[in-house]
């Protein structure tokens, strides 16, 4: 035992031992591992070296063998020691050169796969592998394999260049490790405006090698285009971008969305032709002409539209006309172009053109008994334009056959009736056909034509055989067949020997269609006679069509035997009460025709009791009686009601007779049950039931009458009851509400049937409980408080811990009042009632709810409490009205704001406070703001402000520091002033005013005025601003600027000058006349100026009219007003220069003779000429200055406008051009007839003077020839753009119609 022990020990010391000792030693390690290369990302074909440190840790490890894993993968490689010595296995391994893996191999995906490794060292004399980081384990390096995708540089796109049209981008795409790509691509303009990336796809499943990838594309891009592409292989992105151009014409148009509608039609019909015109660079090209040709038409332009979004700069275009007629469908050919060029034309859907031939009459009639002749009119719009038609006529029942047409659309057609006799006769309806040979288009009109053929008969018949009939109504059946050509009428006439053709069958007619059959018969009323004998018989039948057609048929009837039998009865109904019988008579009849005796039976459905119902009669002679009689006893159970039916029969004829069991009658009632609560209160309601019984033997009718006082209702009072059947009645007592407690009613309870038996039952006593009335009271406060000389209000809850009763409420105070002094309660139920208590002093109220009926009397207390108002809540400061409780009625006029006012004056504020108790006090007070003056700006006046001109004045809005302005008042110093109230001025800086400044007599200019502007607040002070304005004359400048002027003026001056000369003349001569005879003569000849040069005047208008369409032409207005002035003043130079040289001639070669004619011609008549002449240029000036302000005013709606305007600049000039025309028509027209109107009263002057004559005969009035007298003159023609011609009325300026040669239309 020892001796193990001390083994056991030894054993244990020893394992201690070899413990110690090898955690004392070294294991061998690996150390150091590494990759190269050592990037983060490798190409997939990359050598990879692995190097890794050995360490023996000077341990005796035997030989070493090192190799290297990777997690993945199942592939190891040996590495060898590259710095080794002594067969020291410590150093530095790394694959062999010629070995190194590629880094595809090392992972099990590349691309998103990094690689692992692991090392191990296999050595000889350790039994466990050296492994790093651990056996069986990896570390990730953090190099992860992947070849970079490549773009080749092959790019391109390919398509129709063309905004919306189709490109398509191709590119090759290679990725050494065979990833799929994702491609994508960015089309960007030269401005470098740039579109959603696109995808490109391939079919290529292999990228190892190149695969080429692809997209069809759009875009809304014009121009010169660069699409960038690139590509990624979902780990790496390429490593460049590649780039391809392509180029969108932004110029050429396309068009799209073409439209035709309807697509067919006649010559006269509107057909809509649509196209939407689109153009990338709508601003750079030009206003588009859009063209759409319609078969071998020349093209029509179509006309511009509303924008559409469809496509880039989209318009609508589009043009409704006819389309000749054509013999196929016309092609629609759409184009369009701008100033760039022409886009691709597009076809619309193809129209056919075609107008339906028409029938204008139809026409049928038969010629010579033998023939129809057939006639129709046809026409078709198109057979201008080469359409053919035929015309064709239906006979009915027959085909439809051609006629023959000549060229006027008459067509004929003559049928044989022997044709068409056998198809079918009587009415036959005709119509007419006309079809197109092109498109078919056809028209049928029958015009409500018929012909009438000849209506054939022939048919046949099938008649019966002889029959043997029974005494009655019996038929012969025939079948007639219509063989004729129409429906046809038979006639058919029957007779008999002995007359047994029945009415109707005597003569009768019947109608059959045209190979139709039908059936008629003849009825034979065959008597009742002995049988076998014999009646003889015959028929005939006639067509209706033709009567020759006839045919006949005889034969015969004879009588068969017939057994027959009539069962009758007298009375056949009869009733008695249960026990009691009735006697029936019933009839045996022969019927037959032979002697016969007949056997009967009696039954009853209920087998009530029957005597003699059965037996056989004597033998009857055809039409012999025999009457036999039943009794028939009613059954003793039979109810009231009841019937039993016996038959007596007789072979198959039999009749019948009904008994019913008569009525007896009985009732009986009881008292069923009551629900009386062992407590009867006032109020209560329960109900008391009785028991009803028929005891009759039949249903009866029944009423029930109660007699109680309480009763409250009933039910069950009449009662339908059967036999033996019972019914309840219900009665409902409600004792009164108002019932004294102990008080007690009866009830009675009695049945009546329709038989008049009745029965009653006992009276039933009802009795009331005793004490059923109590209530309490309560207040919803045991206190309440008002305001002096106020009230509060307060609610008395009333609880009825008893029966309804009805409580009435009794003040007890004067200060208490009730809205109600009586409430009407439920049991248990509460109720309310409002009262008001007005007291004058703090104290307690009192008052009771009593019971009407039993007398009960409940009293209450409550307590109140009066308050007072707190006057110190009331002040004069506005600041308070802000405050909590205090409201403010403040004067709105004194500008309150903040809790003070700001406008000057006395201002009255009322205050109203309201204390903790919710009473109010109020008082008035008053507030003094001292106020100060409106400022206005100093006024400046315009300068060169000119008498008779409307001048623009400007003035700054006056201004307010602590109110408001309420007028501003505008004073010229003229006597003129302008006011502007707040309204006006609320909301403006400045506000301007247009004066213009009267013509002052004869003062001297120019004269000065005072303006005065004067501005109010609303405080009522003013302030006052003044400044002065200097106001010149109006002088009329005659000069280069105002050809009208001129012109007036050269008139003005050469008649007086005529005048005066004509004077002298003939006083020269002495034949001048009296005074009054010269005035009177120049009055009329002034007149007549006068009337001359308003007509100048109202020409001048014209041509201001005409100068202002003119002057909206834009920048070229100075021109033209330029150039007309120029003209108009050329021309009246011209004219009067050409004048005057012959008066200043005449004048110069009777020099002498007009010293010495000269007469001191009386101051009056030259003053009023003078003066006439000062007046109708004062006129003309006034004119002049009011088209001077239009003038102004255009130009300055002008200059607003001119942007506008401008778009209209061609419409203008075209309008100036016209105008010109006109004014050039115009003044060739004055010029012409001015000169002669002139020269003529220069040769009238000049012939007067040669003749000795009056220089009166001379007409000053008629100078210039003004009112358009018949001078005849020459006018310029135009064309119009239309073809048509006009001229210019000289004398209205409006365009009249002509032909060419002049002549007005």
């Amino acid at each position: 035992m020892t001796s193990s022990r001390i083994a056991f020990v030894s054993a244990i010391g020893l394992a201690v031992l070899a413990l110690f000792v090898l955690n004392g030693a070294e294991a061998a390690t690996l150390n150091n591992p590494g990759i190269t290369p050592n990037d983060s990302r490798v190409d997939g074909a990359q050598p990879m070296q692995f190097t890794i440190e050995f360490d023996d840790q000077d341990e005796d490890v035997g030989t070493v063998d090192i190799y290297v894993w990777f997690a993945g993968t199942t592939d190891t490689y040996d590495l060898a020691c590259q710095d080794c010595s002594g067969g020291d296995p410590d150093g530095t391994y790394t694959i062999v050169i010629g070995d190194l893996p590629t880094a595809s191999s090392l992972v099990a995906s590349v691309g998103s796969d990094s690689i692992a490794y692991g090392f191990v060292a296999e050595c000889s004399n350790l039994d466990d592998d050296v492994a790093y980081p651990a056996p069986d384990a990896t570390e990730d390096t953090g190099v992860r394999v992947n070849t970079l995708p490549v773009l080749t540089d092959d790019a391109s796109v390919s398509g129709g260049g063309m905004p919306e049209d189709t490109y398509t981008l191709t590119i090759t795409y290679t990725d050494a490790d065979g990833h799929a790509g994702t491609v994508s691509a960015t089309a960007c303009d030269a401005s470098d405006n740039c579109e959603d990336a696109f995808s490109l796809s391939t079919d290529d499943s292999d990228t190892t090698d190149g695969a080429v990838y692809s997209a069809d594309f759009t875009t809304e891009l014009g121009g010169d285009i660069t699409v960038t592409v690139s590509a990624s292989d979902s780990h790496d992105d390429a490593t460049d971008d590649r780039t391809a151009t392509f180029t969108v014409d932004t110029e050429t148009p396309w068009l799209k969305n073409a439209g035709v509608s309807p697509t067919s039609g006649g010559e006269a019909d509107d057909i809509t032709f649509t196209v939407t015109y689109c153009v990338f660079d709508a601003d750079s090209t030009g206003t588009p002409n859009l063209e759409v040709e319609v078969g071998f038409a020349d093209a029509a332009t179509m006309v511009e539209g509303a924008n559409n979004s469809d496509c880039k700069n989209g318009v609508d275009y589009s043009l409704t006309t006819n389309v000749a007629w054509s013999s196929a469908a016309q092609a629609v050919t759409f184009s369009g172009c701008n100033t760039s060029g022409c886009g691709s034309d597009i076809l619309g859907t193809s129209v056919s053109i075609n107008d339906a031939p028409t029938l204008t009459t139809g026409s049928a009639e038969r010629t010579h008994d033998e023939y129809f002749v057939f006639n129709a009119t046809a026409s078709d719009v198109n057979s201008d334009d080469g359409d053919t038609f035929k015309v064709y006529v239906t006979i009915e029942a027959d085909s439809e056959r051609e006629m023959t047409c000549d060229a006027a659309g008459d067509c004929t057609l003559t049928v044989a009736e022997a044709d068409i006799i056998d198809q079918l006769g009587g009415t036959r309806s005709v119509s007419f056909r006309v079809a197109d040979d092109n498109w078919g288009a056809e028209h049928i009109d029958g015009f409500s034509q018929t012909i009438e053929v000849t209506r054939t008969s022939s048919f046949g018949w099938v008649a019966p055989s002889d029959g043997s009939f029974q005494p009655g109504t019996n038929d012969y059946p025939f079948d007639v067949t219509n063989n004729g050509n129409s429906e046809d009428t038979f006639t058919i006439t029957a007779s008999s020997d002995n007359g047994w053709v029945a009415s109707g069958s005597e003569s009768q007619t019947v109608t059959v269609g045209r190979g139709a059959t039908e059936t008629f018969t003849i009825t034979m009323d065959v008597a009742h006679v002995t049988a076998g004998i014999v009646d003889h018989w015959s028929a005939s039948i006639t067509a209706g069509n033709d009567d020759t057609q006839t045919n006949s048929h005889d034969g015969e009837t004879t009588v068969a035997s017939v057994s027959g039998v009539s069962v009758t009865i007298g009375t056949s109904s009869g009733s008695a009460l249960p026990g009691s019988s009735v006697s029936y008579s019933f009839v045996i009849t022969n019927t037959g025709n032979a002697d016969e005796a007949f056997a009967y039976t009696t039954s009853s459905d209920n087998d009530w009791g029957l005597g003699g119902g059965a037996g056989t009669t004597g033998s009857l002679a055809m039409g012999a009686s025999e009457t036999v009689t039943v009794v028939h006893t009613v059954s003793e159970s039979a109810s009231s009601g009841d019937s039993d039916t016996i038959t007596f029969a007789s072979g198959s004829q039999s009749a019948t007779a009904t008994t019913t069991s008569e009525q007896t009658y009985g009732a009986s009632i009881t008292l069923d049950e009551s629900n009386e609560p062992s407590t009867l209160n006032p109020g209560a309601t329960f109900t008391i039931s009785y028991t009803v019984t028929n005891t009759g033997n039949g249903a009866d009718d029944f009423s029930v009458f109660f007699d109680a006082t309480w009763m409250s209702g009933s039910s069950g009072t009449s009662l339908s009851l059967a036999e033996g059947a019972t019914g309840t009645s219900t009665l409902t007592i409600t004792v009164p509400d108002d019932a004294a407690s102990g008080s007690s009613s009866t009830v009675s309870a009695s049945v009546a049937g329709g038989g008049g038996e009745t029965a009653s039952y006992s009276p039933y006593t009802i009795t009331v409980a005793d004490n059923t009335r109590s209530a309490t009271v309560s207040t919803d406060s045991a206190s309440y408080n008002h305001n002096a000389g106020e009230s509060a209000s307060g609610t008395v809850t009333v609880t009825n811990t008893g029966v309804t009763s009805g409580f009435a409420v009794i003040a007890m105070d004067d200060a208490l009042s009730f809205d109600t002094a009586v409430i009407l309660l439920e049991a248990g139920q509460s109720g309310t009632l409002s009262f008001t208590v007005h007291a004058i002093a703090n104290g307690d109220v009192s008052f009771t709810v009593s019971d009407a009926v039993d007398g009960i009397s409940v009293p209450h207390t409550f307590g109140v409490t009066v308050n007072t108002f707190n006057a110190a809540l009331l002040t004069e400061n506005t600041a308070d009205c802000s405050n909590d409780g205090i409201e403010c009625v403040i004067d709105a006029a004194g500008g309150f704001a903040s809790g003070a006012y700001t406008n000057a004056g006395t201002w009255h504020t009322t205050m109203t406070a309201t204390d903790s108790n919710g009473m109010t006090g109020s008082h008035t007070f008053t507030t003094t703001i001292a106020n100060a003056d409106p400022t206005v700006a100093v006024l400046t006046a315009p300068t060169d402000t000119i008498a008779q001109s409307e001048q623009s004045f400007s003035f700054a809005v006056p201004e307010d520091t602590d109110g408001t302005i309420t007028q501003f008042v505008i004073d010229f110093g003229d006597g003129n002033s302008v006011t502007f109230d707040s309204a006006y001025l609320d909301g403006r800086n400045a506000v301007a005013v247009d004066h213009t400044y009267a013509l002052e007599g004869d003062g001297e200019y120019p004269i000065d005025y005072t303006i005065t502007a004067t501005a109010y607040d609303n405080s009522g002070s003013n302030t006052v601003q003044t400044t002065t304005i200097s106001v010149g004359d109006s002088t009329v400048t005659i000069g280069d600027n105002s050809y009208l002027y001129n012109f007036v003026a050269l008139v003005g001056f050469f008649l007086l000058g005529v005048i005066l000369s004509a004077t002298s003349f003939r006083m020269k001569q002495g034949v001048i006349a009296g005074d009054e005879e010269m005035n009177d003569r120049d009055r009329q000849r002034l007149e007549s100026v006068e009337r001359r040069m308003e007509s100048l005047s109202e020409r001048e208008e014209l041509l201001e009219v005409s100068a202002y369409d003119a002057s909206r032409a834009a920048t070229k207005l100075e021109e033209h007003l330029s150039a007309f002035n120029e003209i108009l003043v050329k021309a009246q130079e011209i004219a009067a220069e050409e004048k005057l040289k012959e008066l200043e001639a005449a004048e110069e070669a009777k020099a002498k003779e007009e010293e010495q004619m000269q007469l001191d011609l009386e101051d009056p008549d030259i003053e009023m000429v003078a003066e006439r002449f000062h007046e109708a240029l004062g006129r003309l000036v006034t004119a002049r200055g009011e088209l001077s302000k239009i003038e102004e005013q255009l130009a300055h709606i002008l200059k607003m406008e001119r942007d506008e305007q401008l778009e209209k600049l061609t419409e203008m000039t075209e309008s100036y051009e016209t105008t010109k025309r006109k004014i050039d028509a115009l003044q060739s027209s004055a010029e012409a007839r001015d000169a002669a109107a002139v020269e003529n009263n220069i040769m009238n002057l000049l012939s007067a003077a040669a003749s000795g004559g009056s220089v009166g005969g001379a007409d000053f009035g008629d100078f210039g020839d003004f009112d358009g007298d018949d001078d005849e003159y020459e006018v310029e023609i135009y064309e119009d753009e239309d073809g048509s011609f006009y001229y210019i009325d000289p004398d209205t300026g409006e365009e009249v119609p002509c032909d060419e040669d002049g002549n007005a239309l």
